[in-house]
């Protein structure tokens, strides 16, 4: 089975035996596949870097009929350091890592939630937005994309104003109509979500809003995501404990 070259970027990474390193690399064309980098955690390795959490680029891949294939060389483009030397903005992306396997599993092919992943990991990296928008944005981001996009129109029942949101349902409920489970939420949160839910994805950080109202979206959102995914995230119970928030 001959080479072939994918652009992508490792989402997940953990050790292999004495010097390996097992890979899932979230790719343009194939999804997410599993790879395995022989000899990269040896002593005289020379391009580890290339083969280390968020580094995006092209991946010279191998097949294997054990279904993981052989990582054998990467050109780098990109590989979001500042996210690695900061310890939130890491457990925070490792979590939207996590809901994005939970969400997509593997092998199957996703361009524009491969897109909102690249430009999160991007803005965790690059820009100074609060990690609460940020959390909140890709949970609403990814559920839309992976076909759970909620009903932001008004309360389900008869239209009216949104003063709870259902994680089951993914609908807004007024006073009248809540329903048992339901969270709270404000005019603001509730506006929050419909303007992230509605907004081109190229548009979703393009808004201004105080941290305590993107704090009480993402602690729907955050809901939502749990629900459609049926699990909670250890991942997000560590950024939550690194962070303070």
């Amino acid at each position: 089975m001959d080479d072939s070259v994918h652009r992508g970027i490792i989402i997940r990474q953990s050790n292999y035996g004495d010097a390996h390193r097992m890979l899932s690399i979230f790719t343009e064309d194939m999804g997410i596949v599993k790879a395995v980098r022989y000899g990269v955690r040896g002593k005289k390795t020379s391009n580890a870097a290339a083969f280390q959490l968020l580094s995006y680029g092209d991946f010279k891949l191998r097949p294997s009929g054990s279904g993981i294939m052989t990582a054998v060389s990467a050109e780098i483009a990109d590989g979001f350091y500042p996210v690695s030397e900061d310890i939130e903005k890491l457990a925070l992306v490792n979590y939207f890592a996590d809901i994005t396997y939970a969400l997509l599993g593997e092998a199957n092919p996703d361009k524009r939630i491969l897109s909102l992943f690249l430009n999160i990991v991007y803005a965790a990296a690059y820009r100074k937005d609060d990690p609460e928008k940020l959390k909140c944005v890709y949970e609403l981001k990814l559920m839309c994309a992976g076909g759970y996009m909620p009903d932001t129109s008004g309360c389900g029942e008869c239209g009216g104003e949104p003063a709870y949101f259902s994680p089951g349902s993914g609908s807004f409920a007024c006073i009248r109509h809540r329903r048992g489970g339901d969270v709270a939420v404000s005019t603001g949160a509730a506006a929050l979500i419909r303007y992230v839910c509605t907004c081109p994805d190229k548009r979703m950080l393009s808004f201004e809003a105080e941290s305590g109202v993107c704090a009480e979206a993402g602690a729907v959102s955050e809901r939502y995501v749990a629900a459609q995914c049926g699990r909670e995230f250890k991942s997000l119970a560590y950024f939550r404990a690194v962070s303070g928030i």
